[in-house]
């Protein structure tokens, strides 16, 4: 007996051992070359079947380059599938040759649509031969899921992977859940580095974007009055929920040159983000807000201000902008969802910054810690509690301007605002702005139409300028000489009214 239980044993291991090896589809069984010259496109397609055929299973490419000379709509497309790992042995590339005649993107690189759970991959370098002649068809990597249980796709790893050249973005994730991105490098891209709309929980360690056409990190879900959006489309809430990029989490973030921002955040809620350098971009962070229009200068996406974003250790040098918070078409009378946000960033290093290094404009809800800058600083049309504490500025002045009341603000369509005059000091609208622990250093402080304003800690051996403004306190102040006052009433300088 003892002898067939052994017998027994060892064919179940061995069986086990012809379903593992079968679950490993190498994609040269299935004749692609990976030579460089041949397209495999068609091979790739077969082995992909056989994934399919085998319910998962781990999609295996040797070392070669496996050029896709074939325009579609992915040159690897897993459709519904669970349980699938795509694995490159390190040296690996799916080489991108099917620009259209006009040099147009012609395809995407891996597409994976839901529903599906499971998926992995693992050193997957896409790249173009050529660069599109503009932003077109042709992600590196996309995710095609639907922001619900049942039909997204859930459980995505995506471990040490590059997307070289893409006519679009170099990875982009609609409507998944539970995502891991670690050590994801999108270089020359079209469009944004790596985009995430419409998902949740989403954990991401390790982004080297350089020269992305876009954002490098985006966190992004859009605005409706219903939901709106459909599998392998982006997707538009009524509300912020936990399918706005909810509770997520991303450190370790560099982005090099390109345009657009180092990392924009709209529409989202419950985000961390740590360790963050940007440089040569046009802006380091964006947090937005907007409601669209179709008016003039047209803003064409919507979406809420975000809130329970915290963002911690932040680098920004060499951009025309270092930190925008802003809302843009939100007239006066529109719900504060479009303009109350709940932002805490801390530890902000700003250097060589062209224009603004803090531009934050007619919103609410900012607090800002431990920041040194050489850059120019502008608080416009706060509609909010705003508080700076710890803050040391060499060079560049640091500039409120307006806080909104009834009649306090002026309004163009996707225009910055602009603060309209007033008569006198009673027509400023008193709101909530702390500053506190603030050295400036060759960095005048002037303050505009403003009410309710307390300063705590200021050393300044600039000038300290005040106009049409209302209940302003500077107390522990060390300063060169007073402040320099016009068409102002209680205004307090060391606990003596001036």
């Amino acid at each position: 007996m003892k002898f067939y239980d052994n017998l027994l044993w060892i064919l179940l291991m061995f069986s086990n051992s012809i379903l593992l090896h079968a679950s490993v589809i190498d994609v040269t069984g299935f004749g692609a070359r990976g030579d460089g010259v041949t397209d495999d496109y068609a091979a790739i397609q077969n082995a992909v079947a056989e994934l399919k055929k085998h319910n998962g299973g781990i999609l295996y490419f040797p070392v070669g380059q496996y050029r896709i000379a074939t325009s579609g709509h992915g040159a690897l497309f897993l459709d519904g599938i669970s349980n699938a790992t795509i694995r490159f042995e390190p040296g690996a590339v799916l080489l991108m040759d099917n620009l259209l005649p006009d040099g147009s993107g012609g395809g995407h690189g891996i597409v994976v649509r839901g529903p599906g759970s499971g998926i992995t991959l693992e050193n997957i370098h896409v790249r173009w031969v050529k660069k599109a002649i503009g932003r077109s068809h042709g992600d590196a990597f996309r995710f095609e899921g639907y922001p619900s249980d049942g039909k997204t796709i859930a459980r995505i790893i995506m471990n040490n992977c590059i997307g070289e050249r893409s006519p679009q973005t170099g990875a982009v994730f609609m409507g998944c859940s539970d995502v891991s991105v670690n050590n994801f490098s999108p270089v020359d891209t079209w469009a944004d580095g790596l985009h995430f709309n419409a998902c949740r929980r989403v954990n991401v360690n390790g982004v080297l974007g350089l020269n992305n056409g876009d954002d490098t990190l985006a966190f992004v879900t859009y605005f409706d009055e219903k939901f709106s959006g459909q599998t392998g489309g982006v997707f538009s809430f009524p509300d912020l929920n936990e399918w706005c990029n909810s509770d997520s989490n991303a450190t370790n973030i560099t982005a090099i040159g390109g345009h657009a921002d180092g990392m924009r955040i709209s529409g989202a809620r419950n985000i961390n983000v740590s360790n963050l350098n940007v440089s040569g971009k046009w802006a380091g962070v964006q947090l937005d807000s907007a409601i669209k229009t179709t008016e003039n200068e047209a803003v064409g996406w919507g979406y809420p201000a975000s809130r329970n974003i915290n963002i911690s250790n932040v680098s920004i040098s060499d951009c025309d902008l270092g930190l925008i918070v802003r809302s843009l078409n939100v007239l006066p009378d529109a719900s504060e969802s479009f303009w109350s946000f709940k932002v805490n960033i801390s530890n902000l290093a700003l250097s060589g910054i062209h224009s603004h290094g803090i531009d934050i404009q007619s919103v609410g809800g900012i607090q800002i810690s431990n920041i040194r800058s050489d850059s120019r600083i502008r608080f416009l049309n706060l509609r909010g509690p705003v508080s700076l504490n710890g803050l040391d500025q060499t060079g560049g002045s640091v500039e409120f301007t307006g806080i909104q009341g009834k009649r306090f603000f002026g309004f163009r369509p996707n225009m910055e605002p602009k603060p309209i005059e007033v008569s006198g000091p009673e027509e400023v609208a008193t709101g909530s702005v702390l500053l506190s622990r603030v050295n400036l250093t060759g960095a005048p402080l002037r303050l505009d139409r403003l009410a309710g304003l307390c300063i705590s800690g200021l050393r300044s051996d600039s000038a300290i300028e005040l106009k049409n403004c209302r209940d302003i306190y500077l107390n522990e102040t060390v300063a060169a000489d007073k402040p320099s006052i016009g068409n102002c009433r209680k205004i307090f300088f060391n606990g003596s009214e001036l």
